[in-house]
């Protein structure tokens, strides 16, 4: 009778084990509470492994419990800056699915390539660490496709990882939960399909209780996807208690402000990075670094911190946090490091290449870059236009490119000089009339006046001469032929055939692509090179270079000579303007109907040339060497007799200088020099 009753009692509990294991509700956990309690940081993907504390990053706390299964929150949108562990969020969020309610999940990545790396590096280890996790994501085996990297299955549901450039990943299968991470990095279409947001959006309509995540740091005002959403949110920002009087406020920079981040200067202007400190709104306390972890605290937490919403009458639906990289905890980024960088963005943006300055207000203060590409007239210009001969290089001029712009009936030719700081000259236009499909045998060719204007060499300050270094020749229009076959005959020149790529943040010179083909239909190695030039990213620059009002480091020098032409009207013809692509607002350079462009064209082509012979990349022993070379300090004791001063050379010189013999031919080795390209 006992053994009977004690096998009652094991089916009983094993019953009861089964109902708790199978059927028991899912844990009241909030994220943050799963995250404390299962989640293990891994040293593959984070700086301090170990067991997750939000104590550390007390600002994640709200908006991870907002993703809870309940709360009410249907989206929530993170416009956060760097290194502030926004993806952390979105991890901690995809465990707790997993674990407490299971379901159909997406992860949207900028591309698939991202989508393979997020998967490897942060997905994979986070499965790895917690032993929740673990048992229930189902592991890799071979021939079975129920955990790969873009598709991971789950008790009661799964998890697909998509790039937002595949229409195909995005409109599958029916979704419940979304995470949408970096989307101003999401294409404004995708394969002629739509907007990927709205594509993947789609896939939630029959899920009542869906979720969605939205993180980016932003980008270029008007046209950032995160900030379109954050502005449809109540748009919430995290205001800390100042330790000495402890009023309320939000951190921020505060560059033209007399609170924000403030550090000491030396009496000759040197900064003092590591005096970096803030300085209250309210009553101009002093609030150091080494008290982030007081002032950092949420009150659910046992702090004063707080989120505060700016737009409390919008949809309670949806919820939006914006936080800058100020908030960033103690070993994460410090204040000092924001101040290297914002000084170097600064002293990099006089000489007007505002790439880092772009780049620290979007990462690390979180906000939306607002473009000044326009903002220029060709009357200025000409109102600070110099007195320097035409064909003459100026003393401080130590490289000598051409660009030419291939038109119809002519070419249009600009040379330009460069010396330290990448400040530049421009020292000749010419205008070559004749049919540009002619060969360059033929005597009204303009090729063989191209190649005279080419080896033809141009008087220095220093009394030395000064040959073309490279040469780039637009290859669109309607003679892309001819301009092929004029850069075969002289690559060994540096000639270079270019073509134009209107991308954003394509560098100025890329890897090239070889044109020449066998009859077989195979590359050929020595073939002709063919260089993309990232147009856009140029334009952007040298913009912002006419812009600067002191000569030095970047400065744009202009001939008087051609003020009474209309060099300058064609320097600065085309405009900035937003154009919309299927209901998505986006930036393009365009050219106003009757303007001429062609001297903007030769310029970015010149800077091109002067990319590829690695100016971008030069430092200050490459550039005395150069100017040993063409303006030695002690000159050739057996030729300072014979040497006519600069004076004599300009006052003899006759107009046209005859063009020297050109070299033996060589054997073409498409040999470049060493270049930068990363802008």
């Amino acid at each position: 009778m006992s053994t009977v009753l004690s096998d009652e009692i094991r089916a009983e509990k094993l019953v009861r084990d089964l109902l708790a294991t199978y059927l028991a509700p899912p844990p009241r956990l909030t994220v943050t509470d799963w995250a404390e309690k299962h989640r293990v940081l891994s040293a593959k993907d984070s700086a301090e492994p170990g067991l997750y504390r939000v104590s550390r990053t007390p600002y994640a706390l709200e908006p991870q419990d907002a993703l809870s299964p309940y709360s009410k929150v249907e989206e929530v949108v993170l416009m956060w800056g760097a290194q502030t562990s926004k993806t952390t969020v979105g991890a901690n969020w995809i465990g707790s699915i997993i674990d407490m309610q299971p379901g159909p999940l997406m992860i949207v990545q900028p591309t698939m390539d991202v989508a393979k790396r997020f998967s490897r590096q942060r997905l994979t280890p986070m499965i790895e660490e917690s032993s929740v996790l673990r048992t229930k994501v189902k592991e890799n085996r071979s021939r079975d496709d129920a955990n790969t990297i873009l598709l991971k299955e789950y008790t009661g549901g799964f998890m697909v990882i998509a790039g937002a450039n595949s229409a195909a990943g995005l409109r599958s299968m029916p979704i419940r939960d979304i995470f949408f991470d970096e989307i101003d990095a999401y294409p404004l279409d995708v394969d002629g399909e739509g907007d990927p947001i709205s594509l993947a959006e789609a896939r939630q309509s029959t899920f009542a209780r869906r979720k969605r995540l939205k993180t980016s740091t932003p980008t270029i005002k008007g046209m950032s996807r995160i900030e379109d959403a954050f502005l449809q949110t109540d748009q919430r920002r995290y205001h800390i208690a100042c330790p000495s009087c402890g009023e309320l406020q939000v951190l921020e920079w505060g560059a033209d402000k007399n609170y924000g981040i403030k550090w000491d200067k030396t009496g000759d202007g040197l900064h003092l990075p590591a005096t970096a400190h803030y300085v209250c709104r309210h009553n101009g306390c002093v609030i150091h670094e080494h008290q982030k972890p007081q002032f950092l605290k949420c009150a659910e937490l046992g702090g004063q911190a707080r989120w505060i919403a700016a737009n409390p009458d919008a949809n309670a639906k949806r919820r939006g946090y914006h936080l800058n990289s100020l908030y960033s905890p103690l070993g994460f980024l410090s204040w000092r490091e924001l101040v290297e960088e914002w000084v170097a963005a600064r002293e990099l943006a006089k000489t007007g290449d505002q790439s880092k300055l772009r780049a620290f207000i979007n990462t690390r203060l979180a906000e939306t870059w607002e473009e000044q590409g326009d903002k220029i007239q060709h009357h200025e210009l000409a109102r600070r236009a110099e007195d320097y001969p035409l064909g003459r290089l100026p003393a401080g001029s130590l490289m000598l490119t051409m660009g030419v712009d291939v038109q119809p009936d002519r070419l249009e030719v600009r040379s330009w000089a460069f010396g330290r700081g990448e400040e530049s000259w421009l020292i000749d236009r010419h205008v070559l009339y004749g049919d540009p499909n002619l060969d360059e045998l033929v005597p009204e060719s303009p090729w063989a006046r191209l190649t005279e204007l080419r080896r033809q060499g141009l008087a220095h300050a220093s009394g030395r001469q000064l040959s073309v270094e490279a040469c780039a020749i637009d290859t669109g229009g309607h003679n892309t032929q001819s301009v092929y076959q004029y850069c075969r005959a002289h690559a060994a020149e540096h000639v270079l055939a270019i073509k134009g790529a209107s991308q954003g943040n394509r560098p100025i010179i890329g890897k090239p692509s070889t044109v020449d083909v066998s009859w077989r239909g195979k590359v050929l190695p020595r073939g002709l090179k063919l260089w993309l030039i990232g147009t856009d990213t140029a334009k952007h620059l040298l913009y912002g270079r006419l812009r600067l009002a002191q000569s030095g480091p970047g400065y744009v020098h202009l001939p008087a000579a051609l003020v009474s032409t209309d060099e300058f009207e064609q320097l600065t013809a085309e405009r900035l303007a937003t154009k919309y692509i299927k209901g998505h607002a986006k930036l393009e350079w365009f050219k106003p109907a009757g303007r001429r462009n062609e001297a903007l064209d030769c310029a970015i082509y010149a800077y091109a040339a002067a990319c590829y012979l690695g100016i971008q990349t030069m430092r200050e022993p490459a550039w005395a060497r150069r100017e040993e070379r063409i303006a030695p300090r002690v000159a050739d004791l057996f030729a300072m007799a014979a040497a006519p001063s600069p004076a004599s050379v300009e006052a003899s010189a006759p107009a046209d200088v005859p063009p020297p013999k050109p070299a033996p031919a060589r054997q073409m080795t498409n040999r470049r020099p060493m270049t930068g390209r990363t802008w």
